[in-house]
C-alpha cells in the first residue's frame, strides 16, 4: 500500500499506525532546504524516509525548484541517486 504524504508548509509527513515520519523543510526563493528527517524506531526499515525524500523531491522538481540537500540522509539519497543531482545546491542565496 502507498503511503499518504501531507504537506504542512514546513514538513512532509507520513502517518502510520499512531505514529509520524517527517522531512521538514524551509524554501527560500527557488531553493528548498532539506534539513531533516525522523523516522520513529517502529517505523525504521520500511522505506519511509526515502519515500519522503523523494517526494520532496518530486514537489521540487514540479515547483521549478532546486534541493539543498542539509540534512545527512537527503544528502545520501541524493548520492545514491545521481538522476536527482542536478537538483542539488549548497547555499541558499
Amino acid at each position: 500500500m502507498k503511503n499518504t504524504i501531507l504537506d504542512t508548509g514546513n514538513k512532509f509527513i507520513i502517518q502510520q499506525n499512531g505514529e509520524e515520519s517527517w522531512l521538514a523543510y524551509r524554501q527560500k526563493g527557488e531553493v528548498m532546504d532539506f534539513y531533516s528527517t525522523f523516522v520513529p524506531g517502529a517505523l525504521k526499515g520500511q522505506g519511509m524516509a526515502a519515500d519522503l525524500i523523494l517526494h520532496g523531491i518530486h514537489y521540487a522538481v514540479l515547483h521549478g525548484l532546486r534541493v539543498k540537500p542539509s540534512c545527512p540522509a537527503v544528502a545520501r539519497f541524493m548520492e545514491l541517486n545521481r538522476e536527482w543531482q542536478y537538483l542539488t545546491v549548497y547555499s541558499l542565496n
